[in-house]
């Protein structure tokens, strides 16, 4: 039980992990020699996320931050994936060998997600390169950047489809939360003030009469990127080790300067998921794609994101 109990008192660090919208969907449960780590249905994004690949990306994201601040304790800690999607559990976390992190408990504790538009000049696809490459990544995974002139088409069809159809409007209003500690803030829409208080506050027929106006051009986009997998047979273990590698591509990144968040829409919009699978296909280092990112200084940066204490039963 001590190991357990010391691994509990770094949840506090883990919890600054990312996940989409922030839906922060990890539930703990504490056995005698180990901590199970599992989801909470009611926070998955059945629209936004039709194939819980981000749900799984969050996971993993949350192991590898507390992975990060139980090395920096000097605590060692193995983990063994037993995915039972029926009883919502991910994996199993036991003692271990104790590891030294790349990076601090300090960096995942103060990570900042991008947050509304980015400011010019976006990164330079160089620059995205030299981050992927000195972030750790794990065997396989690359993350692969465009061009504004192929990134913003790729957006704007995915904004106006998330603001345009109602069910994905619906299902990003309900994470939409100011001041509270899970959701995203309205700024993080990246929308004009007044646009985001007339998207908070529409509904019905004004609603779908307003979708154009509510999401227009996605301005301040940043460099977008992908995380590309070169590994066929993905799963939800392998998301995990992904979600890992996604922690440390944002806090390398954090080390430029530079924000990193999910765009969630794009892989979830049947058109740009299939445009991003052939822009992957054709980019050295091919392979399948797991998420979107977009990369860049947003031109306000935004404060310490809040987040509620991951639940531990048992």
């Amino acid at each position: 039980m001590p190991w357990v109990d010391d691994l509990v008192a770094l949840e506090p660090v883990a919890r600054r992990a990312p996940s989409v919208l922030n839906t922060q969907p990890v539930v703990l449960r504490r056995a005698v020699d180990r901590l199970e780590v599992g989801w909470d249905p009611r926070r998955t994004l059945p629209i936004l996320d039709p194939d819980d690949d981000q749900l799984f990306l969050s996971i993993g994201a949350f192991i590898e931050a507390l992975r990060v601040a139980a090395g920096d304790a000097g605590i060692g800690v193995s983990v063994e994936y037993a995915v039972d999607a029926a009883r919502h559990r991910f994996a199993s976390l036991r003692p271990g060998p104790v590891t030294r992190p790349s990076f601090s408990a300090d960096e995942v504790r103060n990570r900042v997600s991008g947050a509304g538009r980015f400011a010019e000049p976006f990164p330079s696809l160089h620059e995205v390169d030299q981050i992927a490459t000195s972030a750790g990544l794990p065997s396989g995974m690359s993350v692969l950047a465009w061009e504004p002139a192929v990134a913003a088409p790729l957006a704007e069809r995915a904004h106006r489809w998330l603001f345009g159809t109602p069910e994905p409007r619906r299902e990003l209003r309900d994470w939409v939360r100011r001041g509270a500690d899970d959701g995203i803030e309205p700024e993080a829409l990246g929308l004009p003030a007044w646009r985001a208080r007339l998207f908070l506050a529409s509904r019905g027929v004004w609603d779908d009469a307003a979708s154009d106006l509510l999401g227009g051009h996605p301005r301040g986009l940043g460099t977008l990127a992908a995380v590309v997998d070169a590994d066929p047979a993905g799963g939800p273990r392998r998301l995990g080790v992904l979600g890992a590698g996604l922690l440390r591509f944002t806090l390398q990144a954090a080390r430029h300067g530079l924000r990193v968040q999910q765009l969630p829409h794009l892989t979830a919009y049947p058109e740009t998921r299939e445009l991003l699978a052939y822009l992957a296909e054709a980019s050295p280092g091919a392979g399948r794609v797991a998420c979107a990112v977009r990369v860049g200084t947003p031109e306000r940066e935004p404060p310490l994101g809040r987040r509620r204490p991951t639940p531990i039963e048992g």
